[in-house]
């Protein structure tokens, strides 16, 4: 598959968006966005309201994303008619340089069908996606993984991510 048979201008729907969300996203994929944000109940426990949670943060992005002052994207690459990935972003960092900070943005997720994987998809995809933001002026790019999730970690690193952090969680309530 080369590069000019892969479409990332075309939009999914926010049905499209759930439905491939939910039958890609293994347990391994929750982290701690996943928890704080309900979509996961517990490390390695999917939101049972799963796919209405996906769809409805699909719905609003894909309502604002022509909006200049909306901070969040929604990217998807297909071949052909097929949706191969999906992935959500959030921009930030000061815009009107009051605050002399660099714009950065948060891949919040990026799911790559996994029959497409290791055929270079994800690694073009982020190519197509850290494009885009280097051409709107943001600086850095940060995401965060599941602790089980070794694939993308190797992915990751392999294109230049590093660890800048650990994320620790407590339950406080049984």
């Amino acid at each position: 598959m080369t590069q000019d048979e892969l479409n990332f201008s075309r939009l999914a729907t926010a049905d499209d968006i759930a439905d491939f969300f939910c039958a890609n996203a293994n347990a391994d994929y929750i982290s701690h966005s996943e928890l704080q944000g309900g979509r996961a109940l517990a490390p390695g426990v999917w939101n049972p309201d799963l796919r209405q949670l996906i769809f409805d943060q699909a719905n609003a992005i894909l309502k604002a994303q022509g909006d200049a002052s909306c901070t969040a994207k929604i990217y998807c690459v297909y071949l052909q008619h097929r949706l191969l990935g999906v992935a959500f972003l959030s921009l930030s960092g000061d815009t009107n340089g009051v605050f002399n900070t660099k714009r950065f943005a948060v891949l919040e997720d990026i799911i790559i069908s996994p029959d497409a994987r290791g055929m270079r998809v994800g690694k073009r995809f982020l190519d197509f996606i850290i494009e885009n933001l280097k051409v709107n002026d943001v600086h850095r790019l940060f995401l965060e993984s599941g602790i089980t999730n070794h694939k993308a970690h190797d992915f990751f690193e392999r294109e230049g991510f590093q660890q800048t952090s650990v994320v620790m969680m407590r339950e406080l309530v049984n």
